[in-house]
């Protein structure tokens, strides 16, 4: 028996010794990619979003693990000095990221990011905040922030980014279809009618050779992909392309203790 007790303790000191080992020789951090989010009874009238949206009580609970475990949330700026290897962040550290700029980010995502102390970036579609497109939800409630709200958590949250999730690119092979010209256009016209940025987030995941040079081309300094297979969807590394930034998929939410688990996790 006391052999047995010898030879486990043994074990995990040896797996404790080598993932610390691991993750000093190739850091990671996991950037957590959400979408919409919605209250309970919104989100059970709409069963075919379930893989987009997390209810409002299931986000609250991933923003206190995190300030219960005493994570470090991460702005744009702070995570590509980290890529560069210009600074060293505590391994527990997280960019929160939000595709698509839904209204529901505004309505219930700001708030309790603003509650805990806690950064994150919205990466925005540009002609959805031009055109108000709206949700099927009870009572017509605006699916997408406009300029105007925009603005708004401009001031009032300033905790939170925004980023070019494309102009007029976010349909299905958009990247395909669109010279390096028209790609470096859509990149550079963001910026200048939406939000001045340089962080980028590919509609659907999607990119090509085309689409990165583009980036290149119009000084975009970082870029994430989205999937599509579940070996993407892992922890960013320093040795990953800064066009080719993996995110961790939590949309369609977690339980507190599998949120929990997933960070821990070396990959």
């Amino acid at each position: 028996m006391k052999k047995i007790v010898i030879i486990t303790v043994t074990l995990i000191l040896i797996i404790i010794i080598s993932v610390i080992t691991y993750l000093y020789k190739d850091p990671k951090i996991a950037v957590l990619c959400y979408h919409n989010i919605a209250t309970i009874k919104e989100k059970e009238s709409f069963p075919e979003e379930k893989d987009w949206v997390i209810d409002v009580e299931n986000f609250e609970e991933h923003l206190k693990y995190l300030k219960e475990h005493n994570y470090k949330t991460l702005t744009i700026n702070e995570f590509i000095q980290w890529k560069q290897g210009k600074i060293n962040l505590p391994y527990k550290s997280v960019l929160i990221t939000f595709d698509d700029g839904f209204l529901s980010n505004y309505q219930y995502a700001f708030p309790l990011l603003k509650k805990y102390n806690m950064n994150a970036v919205v990466f925005l579609i540009g002609n959805y905040m031009q055109t108000q497109k709206t949700a099927k939800w009870d009572g017509n409630i605006k699916q997408y922030m406009n300029l105007e709200i925009i603005e708004k958590a401009k001031q009032e949250y300033k905790n939170i980014e925004f980023a070019s999730h494309s102009l007029q690119l976010h349909y299905h092979n958009s990247i395909n279809e669109k010279t390096k010209e028209e790609l470096i256009n859509d990149l550079n016209q963001f910026s200048k009618s939406i939000v001045n940025t340089k962080a980028y987030a590919y509609p659907f995941g999607a990119y090509n050779s085309n689409m990165i040079d583009a980036l290149e081309q119009a000084n975009y300094e970082i870029a994430f992909i989205y999937g599509p297979t579940k070996k993407e969807y892992r922890k960013a590394s320093r040795k990953d392309d800064i066009y080719k930034i993996p995110r961790l998929n939590v949309s369609y939410g977690m339980s507190k203790s599998k949120f929990g688990l997933r960070l821990i996790l070396p990959f």
